[in-house]
């Protein structure tokens, strides 16, 4: 089974919600599933479009850019539009049978 999980942000920061979501990935993988992860652009220290911690890899979004981006309540739609680009980009190469959209993505 492949699964796509959406995600806020992800470890390595540090968060009940970054730990809750690394228990998850570590017991989907022991059942033999394959999981994948994707982060908006509010994980705000991605180095780049792909990166792995802790054997897990993690597919980051890009920062929204445009005037848009700064200003209030228009930069969170602007959040949703790229991590939708992302998904555009990953979801054919992947082709996951489940999207495990996690809170608040």
């Amino acid at each position: 089974m492949k699964i796509l999980h959406i995600l806020d942000h992800s470890i390595p920061l540090h968060s009940g919600y970054t730990f809750r979501t690394r228990a998850i990935l570590e017991q989907q993988r022991q059942l033999g599933w394959q999981t994948f992860h994707v982060t908006s652009a509010k994980h705000s220290v991605a180095k780049a479009s792909v990166e792995t911690v802790d054997g897990l890899d993690f597919y980051r979004s890009d920062e929204p850019a445009g005037p848009c981006s700064k200003l209030l309540g228009f930069n969170q739609w602007s959040i949703v539009q790229s991590l939708s680009k992302r998904l555009d980009e990953i979801i054919p190469l992947i082709k996951p049978e489940i999207l495990h959209a996690h809170s608040p993505a």
